[in-house]
C-alpha cells in the first residue's frame, strides 16, 4: 500500500519572539554602516515589490556611489548564499553559535580574555557563507522582511511519499504541481518560501511543475540535480536493476536544467523531447533524443526494455508484481531482451520470453518456474 506523512513545517521549531527580534534588530542595525544600512532597506523594498518612481529612486541611488552599489551587490550575494543553505547546514550552524555564546552574552560584557583563543576549525559549510559582517546583515535583512531565521529557513511544506511495490501514487502538491510516483518509489517533498525541492531517494516519478518564476523547483536524485521552473519530465534513480546507481531524465514539455551534484558548473538545458544520464561518479552523458510521448511510459502500465539483460528486465518486472520466474544460468541472464511489455500481465511476459530468446520454461516443485536455455 502506499503511504505519506505530511509534517507542518514548524512542528520543532521553539516560539518566534517578535518583540525580542525587532530589539536585536534596532540594536544591530544602530553599530552599522549606514550605507549597509540603507541597502539592506533597499533591497528589502525591492523584494516586497518598487513602484516605477521606486525603481527609479533606487537606480539613483546606486549610480550616486560606488559604495552604494558594492554594499547593495553584498547583500544581494548573501541573501541569496544563505536562501541556497541546506537546511541541515543551518541547523549546524545556529547550534555552533548558540554553543559559543551563553544566552547571557548579549548581556552582560566580559573581560578580555589574557591571551587570544585558539582558533577552531570551521565547518565546511561556513566556506559558503559570505563574511561574518555581510552574513550578520543578511540576517537582520530576512528579519527585517517579517520571518526571522528560523521561520525563513523552514520549509512552509513537508511530506514523505512512499509507493510500494505493485503500488503507484499521484500526488496533488498545495503549489499545483502534480507528482506521480512508480512502483517502489520513495521521495521527501519540501515547499519553501522561494524555492520548491524533492529528494528521489529511489524509484522513478513523473513531475508535472507549476510554473512559477519565483520558486525554482529542484529535484535532488542520488548524483543529479534538476531544476525547473515550469514543465513536464521524468526522473529515473535506482540503486538495483537497469542503470544501476545513475539518474535518467526525460523531459516531456517545456525545459530542465540537469547537472551533476559535484560539479554544477558541466550542467546542461534540455528541451522536450530529449534526455541525458547521470553516471554514478557524476559524469554528465551527452543529449540524446526520446519520444515525448513516451515519457514516463510506467504510467500507462507498460515497460520498455532495449538490449537489456534478462535478469535486470526480470528485476523490473517483479517491482510490479511476482512473475512467478526465476533464473539461475548466467548465460541465459545475460541474453539482451528488446521491446515493451504489460507491467499487469506477468504471465504474458513469461510466454513472450519463450517467443524471443532462445529459452524454455521448466516448472519447479515451488510453483515457480525456471528459465532455461533452450537445447
Amino acid at each position: 500500500m502506499s503511504r505519506f506523512s505530511t509534517l507542518p513545517s514548524n512542528a520543532s521549531a521553539p516560539p518566534f519572539d517578535e518583540a525580542a527580534e525587532a530589539r536585536a534588530l534596532q540594536a544591530f542595525l544602530g553599530a552599522q554602516d549606514p550605507v549597509d544600512v540603507q541597502a539592506a532597506q533597499w533591497h528589502t523594498r525591492q523584494e516586497q515589490g518598487l513602484s516605477d518612481a521606486e525603481q527609479a529612486e533606487l537606480l539613483q541611488w546606486l549610480q550616486a556611489s560606488t559604495r552604494h552599489a558594492e554594499a547593495f551587490g553584498r547583500i544581494a550575494t548573501g541573501v541569496a548564499s544563505l536562501r541556497a543553505l541546506p537546511a541541515n547546514a543551518v541547523a549546524q550552524w545556529r547550534a555552533s553559535q548558540q554553543a559559543s555564546q551563553p544566552a547571557s552574552a548579549a548581556a552582560t560584557p566580559k573581560p578580555a580574555p589574557a591571551m587570544p583563543a585558539p582558533a577552531r576549525p570551521r565547518p565546511w559549510f561556513q566556506l559558503l557563507l559570505p563574511s561574518p559582517r555581510a552574513l550578520a546583515l543578511c540576517t537582520a535583512l530576512l528579519m527585517a522582511l517579517g520571518l526571522g531565521w528560523q521561520q525563513w529557513m523552514q520549509p512552509v511544506y513537508s511530506a514523505h511519499y512512499v509507493a510500494e511495490r505493485g503500488q503507484r501514487q499521484s500526488v496533488q502538491l498545495p503549489d499545483g504541481s502534480t507528482l506521480d510516483l512508480d512502483a517502489d518509489t520513495d521521495a521527501q517533498v519540501r515547499l519553501y518560501r522561494h524555492r520548491r525541492e524533492v529528494q528521489l531517494a529511489h524509484g522513478q516519478a513523473m513531475f508535472s511543475v507549476a510554473p512559477d518564476a519565483s520558486k525554482p523547483f529542484e529535484v535532488q536524485a542520488g548524483p543529479a540535480r534538476v531544476t525547473v521552473v515550469g514543465t513536464r519530465f521524468s526522473v529515473r534513480y535506482r540503486q538495483d536493476g537497469v542503470g544501476a546507481g545513475q539518474v535518467r531524465v526525460e523531459v516531456q514539455e517545456g525545459r530542465v536544467r540537469v547537472a551533476a551534484a559535484q560539479a554544477p558548473q558541466t550542467a546542461v538545458l534540455l528541451t522536450a523531447g530529449q534526455t541525458t544520464q547521470v553516471a554514478a561518479y557524476g559524469l554528465l552523458a551527452p543529449v540524446g533524443s526520446v519520444a515525448p510521448d513516451s515519457v514516463g511510459l510506467w504510467r500507462k502500465g507498460l515497460l520498455r526494455f532495449d538490449h537489456t539483460p534478462l535478469a535486470q528486465a526480470l528485476q523490473e518486472m517483479e517491482r510490479y508484481g511476482p512473475t512467478g520466474l526465476v533464473l539461475r544460468d548466467p548465460a541465459v541472464a545475460a541474453l539482451p531482451i528488446g521491446g515493451s511489455y504489460a507491467t499487469a500481465r506477468p504471465a504474458e511476459f513469461a510466454n513472450m520470453l519463450t517467443l524471443v530468446l532462445p529459452v524454455r520454461l521448466v516448472p519447479g516443485t515451488d510453483g515457480r518456474a525456471e528459465i532455461a536455455a533452450r537445447h
